[in-house]
């Protein structure tokens, strides 16, 4: 039986990171977009990070998640300026069924900043549970001299 050192939530975010790298390569070539270019070596940057536990790697799963996001509400906007949606499809139903893959990635990047969070910010225990504590554990207060 195989024993898995990285929790399966933390390789969930880290599978997540190889999929929105790709995504970024994907679009930042048909767009000749330096941006989405970089954001694509940092998913994969981040990926590896997460996939080793690495703390430093959860300020980049934050970056990430909000970079798209943000880069998805601007691609909806210009879309309606232009009246893309409009003239694409007949209803509004038939408009948000077209972003619901975006919708449902946007989701699954908040689902993964929570993940990250959850995992590298617990408290530190100082102590194992059930341990009895010394007294080298007990803060002395100032007010005791």
């Amino acid at each position: 039986m195989i024993k898995l050192i990285t929790p399966l939530g933390m390789l969930f975010t880290s599978a997540m990171m190889v999929i929105y790298s790709a995504y970024a390569f994907l679009i930042g070539t048909i767009e000749d977009s330096w941006i989405l270019l970089t954001g694509c070596v940092t998913a994969a940057i981040a990926g590896y990070g997460v996939a080793m536990l690495r703390p430093w790697s959860q300020h980049l799963v934050y970056v990430l998640a909000a970079g798209f996001i943000v880069k998805l509400g601007l691609s909806i906007y210009a879309g309606l300026v232009s009246g893309y949606f409009d003239m694409r499809f007949e209803s509004i139903n038939e408009s948000l069924g077209s972003l619901a893959p975006s919708i449902v990635m946007a989701t699954l990047s908040c689902i993964c900043c929570y993940v990250v969070f959850r995992h590298f910010n617990r408290p530190k225990r100082s102590w194992k549970p059930g341990a009895t504590r010394s007294c080298g554990d007990v803060p002395v207060s100032s007010d005791s001299a």
